[in-house]
């Protein structure tokens, strides 16, 4: 008889130990469960991120093609302008003997400047410079 209360003992302690794994187990199945809806949010967060790239990626692509079909084209317009050009220059003698010379003294000194490494030097440039000839004076090139 001794043997039925110590198995029944035994049983309960055996249920008790089971529950508590049995809760355990629960909360780790709950714990995945969060991390993997949190884990779908972010994956659908990551998809949603790469289709707006790819989107992205695609209009860059779309706007570097129509730019490089600008650029050929204005470079087709340039070389059309430059053939004219030399067409007119080999044409007319007077047009050629015009682009022929120089420019004056003081229209070439405006496109001389130093190199600056700030907009203050710039500043700094334009503040000390030389101002233009009066335009009654007669140039010396003429």
């Amino acid at each position: 008889m001794r043997l039925l209360p110590t198995l029944l003992a035994g049983m309960v302690l055996l249920v008790a130990i089971l529950l508590l794994s049995n809760r355990s187990l629960q909360h780790d199945l709950n714990i995945v469960g969060l991390q993997r809806d949190t884990l779908t949010v972010q994956l659908q967060q990551r998809e949603q991120l790469i289709t707006a790239l790819n989107q992205q990626m695609r209009q860059r692509e779309q706007a570097e093609l129509a730019l490089r079909e600008d650029l050929s084209t204005a470079n087709q317009v340039m070389q059309n302008r430059e053939k004219q050009r030399q067409r007119s220059l080999h044409e007319n003698l007077q047009t050629r003997q015009w682009a022929g010379t120089g420019l004056p003294d003081d229209i070439s000194r405006l496109h001389q400047r130093p190199a600056f490494s700030s907009a203050s030097d710039y500043l700094r440039w334009l503040s000390t410079g030389q101002l233009m000839p009066d335009t009654d004076q007669q140039t010396r090139n003429k």
